[in-house]
């Protein structure tokens, strides 16, 4: 897998989480706890997973700390990955391709949700 099939993993997800929520919420049911560690698993396994390859692929050395960082925190650990990676002048570059990819799967979950109540049926 390649760090951007990654990317597309991780929008298909928040494209499920989104749609699982609009069902359960519409059927007035509590999500089951399979999806909801299931779906925490790989949202704490992708973006490490991508950390992992992106980092592999431009020889970085992952340090413990920032690996922990992005498992646990990733809003904070990514960034700073990408700051302690990318040449002096690519960091704000990174940053901001960072922040549309944030806006990506805000709209996947929002897309998701969308597109249960559009569903016939």
């Amino acid at each position: 897998m390649t760090p951007k099939n990654t990317l597309w993993a991780l929008l298909a997800l928040m494209f499920a989480c989104g749609m699982s929520d609009a069902l359960y919420a519409a059927a007035h049911m509590h999500m089951p706890v399979w999806w909801m560690i299931l779906s925490a698993f790989l949202s704490s396994f992708l973006p490490y997973y991508w950390y992992r390859l992106d980092s592999e692929a431009r020889l970085y050395r992952r340090p413990r700390w920032l690996s922990s960082a992005v498992v646990a925190l990733a809003p904070l650990g990514i960034p700073l990955y990408l700051l302690r990676s990318r040449p002096q002048g690519r960091r704000l570059a990174s940053l901001a391709r960072m922040s549309g990819f944030l806006l990506m799967m805000l709209g996947a979950g929002l897309a998701g949700i969308m597109a249960f109540f559009v569903m016939p049926g």
